[in-house]
């Protein structure tokens, strides 16, 4: 981390030296209170500093992060996205940490891999950059067709949920201890991933995409229990845990219609995927199974009124045998509509069709002045107590923040 703070650091100051970089920046403060108690349940300042230098045929990119924490009195420096890019003929090659997004769905996407993601607070679910290369070829100069390749070298899980999010499961008799187990930095356990995409001429457009990613789980699982003490095998014993390979193939469309009379410019969404993994018959416990997941959205824009996202999800996961394999449905309904320049409001509701839990996420922006944005939101979370969004009932909370960009 330190060597590609100074290798940012270096690349900044050269920028600077050679040209006017473009700047920009958001500083964000908020505060959050859970409704069950009136507890602070968020309290953090962030500033993003951002820049971008652009010179003929290369681009560089970088991102620094300062921000505190005073509700954990952590402070935070970090480094976003930083890669540079090279724009040659037919083809952009970027080295460095960036963020890729692959996939049509915004809701509940089972393409879109590539990055970890932060889930310490599950409301936010922010991709983590990861250092890659990535290829970008376009193989006809209209632009109709486009193909992806990404070589991740280096693995970064994804970030559990932390404090009062953070779900703690008891250990099995007589384990003590736990482990965790990443990929060891080498060539073979990098990930990779080749997308390709498609233009067609379908009634008002119709794109068409493909992929292929193998790469690893991003949460850890049980990979087995090892004694604490070598000297000791009848225990205590200490929990292994891993993180298993899978082999992801999926597709996905966005096609534009409209029904004549009825309603106009109307969005059709979808993906679907499958993830192969080392125990495709759910034998072993100790490797994760395989699972199917898919998912369709229409939006719409209604006439002076919101924009809408109708969108739903199917997926499926192979239960270790003899037990039954696990189906969950969701459906999720998300709406902004922006009254003025000024006010916009927007919500979001999440509902597991399976378990009966569900999420609702109503928000108000309100821009003061340019730039300037106050924001005010409130997540309320229902269900059972051992159900998918009920686990996090008493973490419905209110949240009110302003955002300044420039």
């Amino acid at each position: 981390m330190k060597r590609n703070l100074l290798f940012v650091l270096l690349a900044l100051m050269a920028s600077l030296a050679l040209a006017q970089p473009e700047l920009s920046g958001t500083f964000r403060t908020a505060f959050g209170l859970r409704t069950q108690d009136l507890a602070l349940s968020l309290d953090r300042t962030r500033f993003d500093l951002g820049i971008r230098y652009d010179q003929n045929d290369a681009a560089f990119t970088a991102e620094l992060r300062f921000g505190y924490d005073a509700l954990t009195h952590s402070p935070e420096f970090s480094l976003g996205e930083a890669y540079a890019t090279l724009f040659l003929p037919g083809v952009d090659l970027s080295a460095g940490r960036e963020i890729v997004s692959w996939g049509r769905l915004d809701l509940l996407s089972p393409l879109d891999v590539l990055n970890p993601r932060d889930l310490s607070s599950p409301l936010d679910q922010e991709k983590i950059p990861v250092s890659m290369l990535h290829a970008t070829i376009y193989p006809d100069v209209e632009g109709r067709y486009q193909v992806e390749a990404v070589w991740i070298p280096l693995f970064t899980p994804a970030k559990p949920p932390a404090g009062e999010w953070a779900q703690t499961r008891p250990l099995p008799p007589g384990v003590t201890q736990v482990r965790v187990q990443e990929p060891a930095a080498e060539l073979v356990n990098g990930t990779f991933g080749l997308r390709a995409t498609a233009s067609v001429e379908l009634l008002e457009g119709l794109d068409l995409g493909g992929e292929i990613v193998h790469g690893y789980f991003p949460f850890p699982s049980p990979q087995g229990v090892e004694p604490v003490d070598p000297a000791q095998p009848r225990g205590p014993f200490r929990l292994i845990l891993g993180y298993d390979r899978r082999t992801l193939v999926g597709a996905d469309f966005a096609l534009a219609f409209s029904i004549p009379g009825v309603a106009e410019g109307l969005m059709l969404r979808g993906e679907a995927a499958y993830a192969f993994t080392a125990d495709p018959g759910g034998t072993n416990p100790n490797e994760k199974n395989p699972y199917a997941a898919g998912g369709l959205a229409l939006e719409y824009a209604w006439t002076d009124g919101p924009t809408t996202i109708l969108a739903y999800n199917l997926r499926w996961e192979k239960a270790d045998s003899p037990a039954a394999d696990r189906w969950t449905q969701t459906l999720g309904l998300l709406a902004r509509y922006e009254r003025d320049e000024r006010l916009t409001l927007q919500g979001a509701w999440l509902h597991t069709l399976s378990d009966g839990s569900g999420l609702v996420r109503p928000q108000v922006e309100y821009a003061f002045a340019d730039g300037v944005t106050g924001i005010l939101s409130y997540a309320f979370f229902y269900g059972g107590d051992v159900t998918r969004f009920g686990i996090w009932r008493n973490n419905s909370q209110l949240r009110a923040g302003i955002e300044y960009s420039f």
